[in-house]
C-alpha cells in the first residue's frame, strides 16, 4: 500500500485544533482496514484556512513546498490522498500547478469535495459569524478561499477547465484516479429540527450534506462552449439593432449568430466513481462523513475499495460500478425512511438535483455582469417537464455577476407509487435566450443569444446528481461612430 496523505477542508484548522478532532477515527479505522503492517505511512496534512489574506493558490504553493521539503519520498514512490470539502480544490490546484505527469498521486478520494463550491461560502460574513458555532472555530472567516469557495468562482471553473484541455487530462495524461463519496442528509436527531429554523438554505437544502451539494461533489459534469459564429464578427450595427429589436419584441429569433461545441460531455471521457452515501452529513460526530461514528461501516467499505483499485481502465469501472449500486441500496432505503412528528421530509432530502453554471464574458474574456438569462420551455405534451419549474435557487457570484448558478431539482419521490420520478426523461424542449447591455454606454451592445435545445439534447447534457458548465462568449460589438475612417 502507497502511503495516505489526508488533507481537510475550510474551517477544519481553527485556533489550537488538534488533528484527532480533525479526521476523528478516519486514521485509526483506515490502518485497522488495510493493517498497521500494509500501511507503512499514513500523513495528516494541515493547512490554514481561516486566515482572511490566504488564497486557494498560497495553499497548494505551500503544499508543493511542504513536499518537496520534508517529504519528497512521496512524490517519488508515489501516494494516495483522502480529501475532504475544501481539500478538492487544494489537490486539484496542486496538480494543475505544480505536478508531473503522470502525477505521484495514485487514487485521489474525495469525501463530500467542494469542487464546485459551497452555498455557505456566499452567505455574508455577519451570519456566518452569527452560526459559527455550528460552520467553523477561529477568529477569521478565510475571505479569499470563501471566494474561491462561492458559487460560479472563476478561478475554480477555469482549473476544472484545465483537465478537459488536450494533454491535461486527470485520468489519462495525470494518471490519477478519482472517487467521489457525498451524503445527502443535514444534521441527526433533534439538531436537524434545529436547523430548520436557521434562516439559510444552504444549511438545510436538500440533496446536500448541510455544506456540500451532491452536484458540487460529482467531478462527472458536462461543459459547454458557447462562442460567436464567424459571421457575428461582420454583424454590423444596423443588423444588430434590427436583431435586438426583435428580441424586445419577443419574437422567436433563429440564432446563427453563434455555435457551441459538445466535445467536453462526461461520455466522451472516463467516468469518476461516484456514490451517494446513507444518513451522512459534512460533519459531525454522529453522521459525519469523516469523523461520524453512526455511519463507520456504510463510508470505510468504499473508502478502501477506492485506495485498492490499481490503475486500470477495467478496475476503476468497475469500482465505479461498485459506487454506483451504493447510490442505488442509498435511494432504496430513504424510499423507505418514515415521516416523523417534526415533519421532516425525509424523501426529498435524497431527492436528485444538478446546477447549471452559466459564465458569460465576452470576447476579450471579461466578466458581462449585465445579462439576462431566460429559460423557454415549449412542453409538446402533458407528461413533459418544463426546466424553469425545476428552479429552486439561483445565485450570482459576487465577484462576477455575469456568472450564474442554478440549482434544480430533477427528481421527485413519488409517494403513491413508491418510486422515484425522473423528471429528465420527460424534458421539455428549451430555449435559453441571454441577452446584455453596457449600463455606461449607448455606443456598445451585445449580440443576443438564442440557444436551442432539444429534449434529446437536454438528456445528454443534464445529468442528476452533477452540474453543467455553460461558457459563453457573447460579442460585444461597437457602434460604427466609436471608430470611423474617412477618405480625404
Amino acid at each position: 500500500m502507497l502511503p495516505i496523505l489526508l488533507i481537510h477542508g475550510y474551517s477544519s484548522e481553527g485556533k489550537d485544533t488538534p488533528a484527532k478532532k480533525i479526521y476523528g477515527k478516519l486514521p485509526k479505522l483506515l490502518r485497522k482496514e488495510f493493517g498497521h503492517g500494509v500501511i507503512k505511512e499514513l500523513d495528516l496534512s494541515r493547512w490554514i484556512s481561516l486566515s482572511d489574506g490566504v488564497s486557494l493558490n498560497d495553499v497548494s504553493f505551500a503544499m508543493d513546498r511542504a513536499l518537496k521539503k520534508d517529504y519528497p519520498h512521496l512524490l517519488e514512490s508515489g501516494f494516495h490522498v483522502v480529501i475532504h470539502s475544501t481539500g478538492a480544490l487544494v489537490v486539484r490546484n496542486w496538480i494543475k500547478r505544480y505536478s508531473t505527469k503522470p502525477c505521484p498521486i495514485q487514487n485521489l478520494v474525495h469525501l463530500a469535495g467542494a469542487n464546485f463550491g459551497s452555498g455557505l461560502a456566499h452567505i455574508g460574513k455577519g451570519q456566518l459569524a452569527r452560526w459559527g458555532r455550528f460552520i467553523f472555530t477561529g477568529n477569521q472567516s478565510g475571505t479569499r478561499i470563501l471566494k474561491e469557495l462561492e458559487f460560479g468562482s472563476w478561478k475554480t471553473l477555469d482549473m476544472h477547465r484545465h483537465f478537459l484541455q488536450p494533454g491535461n487530462s486527470m485520468y489519462d495524461d495525470y494518471q490519477v484516479q478519482e472517487f467521489c463519496l457525498n451524503g445527502s442528509q443535514t444534521f441527526a436527531g433533534a439538531l436537524k429540527t434545529v436547523m430548520k429554523l436557521i434562516p439559510i438554505r444552504y444549511v438545510k437544502e436538500d440533496s446536500s450534506d448541510n455544506t456540500v451539494r451532491t452536484s458540487s461533489c460529482n467531478l462527472n459534469f458536462n461543459y459547454i462552449e458557447v462562442k460567436p459564429a464567424e459571421k457575428t464578427k461582420k454583424l454590423t450595427a444596423k443588423g444588430l439593432i434590427n436583431l435586438i429589436k426583435k428580441r424586445e419584441g419577443n419574437t422567436a429569433v433563429t440564432d446563427t449568430y453563434y455555435e457551441y461545441s459538445l466535445d467536453h460531455l462526461i461520455i466522451k471521457r472516463p467516468t469518476v466513481p461516484f456514490g451517494l452515501l446513507y444518513e451522512t452529513a459534512h460533519f459531525g460526530d454522529d453522521i459525519g462523513i469523516v469523523d461520524g461514528d453512526d455511519n463507520r461501516r456504510h463510508i470505510i467499505p468504499y473508502i478502501k475499495a477506492a485506495l485498492q483499485t490499481p490503475y486500470d481502465s477495467q478496475d476503476y469501472k468497475k469500482t465505479g460500478n461498485r459506487f454506483q449500486k451504493l447510490t442505488e441500496k442509498t435511494l432504496i432505503r430513504a424510499s423507505k425512511l418514515k415521516k416523523n412528528i417534526f415533519g421532516w421530509d425525509k424523501q426529498a432530502q435524497y431527492e436528485g438535483h444538478i446546477q447549471i453554471i452559466i459564465r458569460v464574458r465576452d470576447q476579450f474574456g471579461h466578466s458581462v455582469d449585465y445579462n439576462d438569462i431566460t429559460f423557454h420551455s415549449s412542453k409538446e405534451n402533458s407528461k413533459q417537464h418544463a426546466l424553469e419549474g425545476m428552479i429552486e435557487d439561483k445565485h450570482c457570484n459576487q465577484s462576477h455577476p455575469g456568472t450564474t448558478t442554478f440549482y434544480c431539482r430533477t427528481v421527485e419521490y413519488n409517494k403513491h407509487t413508491k418510486q422515484w420520478d425522473d423528471k429528465l426523461k420527460h424534458i421539455a424542449p428549451l430555449n435559453v435566450e441571454i441577452t446584455a447591455y453596457e449600463p455606461d454606454s449607448n455606443h456598445i451592445a451585445y449580440v443576443p443569444i438564442t440557444l436551442k435545445l432539444s429534449s434529446k439534447h437536454l438528456q445528454h447534457i443534464l445529468k442528476t446528481f452533477s452540474a453543467t458548465i455553460i461558457d459563453v462568449k457573447i460579442m460585444r460589438l461597437p457602434k460604427d461612430d466609436v471608430f470611423s475612417i474617412e477618405k480625404n
